[in-house]
């Protein structure tokens, strides 16, 4: 399976998600990889500058990584809509605007993932803001 492949599973949720012509020609122009490729790497940003980066004991609480998981929703919305639309108008290809935003919501929900899965990663190491935040088990 190639990573355009994996990322068209990802993105639409084991097709649930799938949009007919809209969901062919992402995956025709290797959109579903230039999108998953960045989403995941800025979600990975977002999390480094997080944990390593800010490093504040300030800056520590759940709702402060709250504010990165917002910021990484909005900036993914922002890829997953723009990016398919600019390749699509250049292509000549005439979709519904409802469709760049359906897919930058699915996007932007799906990244959403992935920042939880890099925070899982990540926040164990030596940091202020290691216990935060304590997500789905308790006290980790």
């Amino acid at each position: 399976m190639d990573l355009n492949a994996f990322f068209a599973m990802i993105f639409e949720w084991g097709g649930m998600a799938f949009r007919g012509s809209f969901s062919n020609e992402l995956y025709a122009e290797g959109l579903y990889l230039t999108v998953g490729l960045i989403s995941s790497i800025v979600s990975l940003f977002l999390v480094l500058l997080f944990y390593f980066i800010i490093n504040r004991p300030s800056f520590s609480r759940w709702q402060h990584w709250a504010i990165m998981l917002f910021i990484n929703f909005i900036i993914n919305f922002v890829v997953g809509f723009f990016v398919p639309q600019n390749v699509f108008n250049s292509l000549g290809n005439d979709f519904e605007i409802m469709e760049y935003i359906s897919f930058g919501l699915i996007a932007s929900l799906t990244t959403t993932v992935f920042f939880v899965i890099w925070t899982y990663c990540f926040k164990w190491w030596k940091g202020n803001a290691k216990g935060t935040p304590k997500l789905f088990f308790g006290k980790f």
